[in-house]
């Protein structure tokens, strides 16, 4: 089951018309409930828990984490990774390019470079 979690209708809509067993979540307590997802498709928003505690109750439930970003220098991103979440798509983007993520997961070597950039390592 992949939720998707994206406070954009239009969005949801079109990635739950393209992904099987799918659903559209609305509040996210349901995540944290949910028994049978084994993804989330998400972008930071506004909700009762801030983002690096919600995150980490997902990561807990050992749910691949997709996040829809505005830009590598949002904030929140130096939080999911420390978290594990290493699936990011970043505005612009396609659907496929999130729909790729779900089967294709990044690889440590794809996302090294803002580790390196949040660690302060040298290139």
């Amino acid at each position: 089951m992949v939720l998707i979690f994206t406070d954009n209708e239009q969005l949801d809509r079109d990635l739950s018309k393209k992904i099987e067993n799918s659903r559209i979540v609305y509040y996210p307590d349901y995540i944290l409930e949910e028994q049978q997802a084994t993804t989330l498709i998400a972008t930071i928003q506004p909700n009762k828990y801030n983002f690096k505690d919600f995150m980490f109750k997902v990561r807990e439930k050992n749910l691949q984490v997709i996040l829809i970003l505005e830009n590598d220098k949002v904030k929140e991103l130096k939080d999911a990774l420390t978290l594990g979440i290493y699936d990011f798509v970043f505005d612009p983007f396609d659907l496929d390019d999130v729909i790729k993520k779900i089967t294709n997961p990044s690889q440590f070597s794809e996302i090294s470079k803002y580790i390196k950039s949040i660690l302060e390592l040298d290139n």
